[in-house]
């Protein structure tokens, strides 16, 4: 297993031409990341280091991709570390304005969106797989990490991580696609963390389209529906109690998250 500094500086762009590329980050970046997890800094210190290489910049907002990308990745790969670099985040999140304004860390949720959640415009390779049993926990601990994450940013106010989000992976139960054997353990992990939160949020008579199974059919088929936010709830609640239930499709162990 890699070590967690092993991987932080694995994240290291090799040259200038490839941190200008995205293909990596800025060396004092991850350094200041190991040694905050490392305990060598406190939380306003880390945040203030991590971010110095990107206000050195000649054009600092266009360059956060590269900080913005090492911090989606660590909330994922360093699982253990979450709390800690959720922290961090929120830290960088109160710093002052300066050539940046880092209230929204803007830019954050559409780059952890695209590193995490393509999952949700459709179906994804991995789906297609025959997994062994070390593969599916594998996919079902990340997809169980991803879910946490972004719950907890949602909590928090990190990030611009709306309910919205949560919304989004709660219809995976609709979905009726190869995956949901995993990708049960995303939507458990936003139950987990802020199902109350999610109820208390929505605008009962809002309006919003989604995708629903078709009545009467077991597999695949879906149909696009209009209805309130709180009949489209009531969906998600049935759908869930049918998938924890002895003729669902799931897998026991899959079963046993639903509700």
């Amino acid at each position: 297993m890699v070590s967690r500094t092993d991987w932080i500086h694995s994240q290291v762009a090799v040259d200038r031409d490839a941190l200008v590329a995205g293909d990596g980050c800025h060396q004092e970046e991850a350094k200041a990341l190991d040694d905050y997890l490392s305990g060598l800094l406190n939380t306003q210190d880390a945040a203030i280091k991590i971010t110095s290489p990107v206000l050195g910049e000649g054009d600092p907002p266009s360059e956060l991709y590269r900080l913005w990308g090492l911090l989606s990745n660590a909330l994922v790969e360093l699982a253990d570390d979450q709390a800690k670099i959720l922290d961090l985040l929120a830290a960088i999140q109160a710093l002052p304005t300066t050539s940046i304004d880092w209230t929204k860390l803007e830019g954050f949720g559409h780059m952890f969106s695209d590193m995490h959640r393509l999952h949700l415009q459709g179906h994804s390779p991995w789906e297609k797989e025959n997994w062994t049993a070390t593969r599916k926990v594998e996919l079902c601990h990340h997809f169980e990490i991803i879910g946490a994450a972004e719950a907890r940013m949602y909590l928090r106010g990190i990030g611009g991580i709306s309910a919205d989000w949560g919304y989004e992976v709660l219809n995976l139960v609709c979905s009726r696609r190869p995956g949901l054997d995993v990708l049960i353990f995303e939507v458990h992990a936003w139950l987990q963390c802020a199902a109350t939160q999610l109820k208390n949020s929505l605008q009962p008579e809002e309006t919003r389209s989604y995708s629903r199974p078709v009545p009467g059919v077991r597999v695949g088929r879906l149909q696009r529906v209009h209805c309130t936010m709180v009949e489209q709830w009531g969906t998600w609640k049935r759908e869930l109690s049918d998938l924890s239930g002895s003729q669902s499709a799931l897998s026991v162990e899959s079963r046993d998250v639903a509700p």
